[in-house]
């Protein structure tokens, strides 16, 4: 008996957790909103929010960013980008720039989303407005390019 209750606390613990964790894990702690519906989490994820639906635009590991009421500018590190699982050739550095247009129409759509496997992990990540990853020499191009002002030291 005891150990039939065990296993039900047990199971309905890991339920709960697993609701947390994978399922509900982005309104914890809110610490910045960039406008436009962006918001980076204290767990230093950028995601987009649509109502009360949140989406990854970087899953985590943003150390650095800066935003106007156009542009974010961030940098990621911590961890490889690759998209696809099988294959390594497209895989980026442990560091990373990235630029996001606040102004670009989001559309909550496959066609509109990419899956980023990030040490092996996939994570589906909206990709409308998003630039990057890049390494520093084509952050920089960019951010010329679109005459950005927001520099990340």
């Amino acid at each position: 008996m005891k150990k039939q209750l065990l296993k039900m606390l047990l199971i309905i613990g890991a339920g709960i957790a697993s609701y947390f964790i994978i399922i509900h894990p982005l309104n914890w702690g809110i610490s910045e909103e960039l406008g436009s519906g962006f918001i980076i989490t204290s767990d230093k994820s950028l995601l987009y929010r649509d109502g009360n639906t949140e989406y990854f635009v970087l899953p985590f590991g943003v150390t650095k960013y800066k935003y106007n009421t156009k542009w974010i500018v961030a940098y990621t590190e911590g961890y490889s980008i690759t998209r696809n699982l099988q294959e390594k050739k497209n895989s980026s550095s442990l560091t990373n720039y990235w630029i996001i247009d606040k102004e670009m129409p989001i559309h909550l759509n496959k066609q509109d989303s990419v899956v980023l496997y990030i040490n092996g992990i996939a994570y589906p990540i909206i990709t409308n407005g998003l630039i990057g990853p890049m390494d520093s020499l084509s952050f920089i191009d960019s951010v010329r390019k679109f005459d950005i002002p927001l520099r990340i030291n």
